[in-house]
């Protein structure tokens, strides 16, 4: 009998340290070309002293890498009150991806780091 398992690719980085404030997109995921089904995908947040706004995450898609849906696949906040701040979420069964992160409001720069694994099942 065969055994399905996950083959998981390298770790990459697709935002280094970059400083968000009204909005900043990661570089694209491409999980279509290895033939991956999903991704592990880590945002590390360091916000500034005494932040005012939260940072908003924009999951959005593409079939292309070229096209990105104008709604996100999924949204979410990462709270100011933990600082710095990390949050894991899975992305899978999409061809491309990209995040896009904002501050929620007020004048605050955002120190984002993101980065994801990727991974296939394979049998054996």
């Amino acid at each position: 009998m065969a055994t399905i398992s996950k083959a998981w690719g390298a770790e990459t980085t697709i935002m280094n340290a970059v400083s968000v404030t009204t909005g900043s997109y990661s570089d694209a995921v491409d999980l279509e070309t290895n033939g991956y089904d999903g991704a592990h995908v880590v945002v590390d947040v360091d916000f500034p002293a005494s932040p005012t706004s939260n940072l908003c995450v924009d999951a959005q898609a593409s079939l292309d890498g070229t096209n990105y849906d104008d709604t996100a696949l999924f949204s979410f906040i990462i709270d100011k009150g933990t600082d710095p701040n990390q949050v894991s979420f899975i992305i899978r069964d999409v061809a491309h991806f990209r995040l896009y992160c904002k501050r929620s409001g007020g004048s605050d720069t955002i120190t984002v780091t993101a980065k994801y694994q990727p991974w296939r099942y394979q049998s054996a």
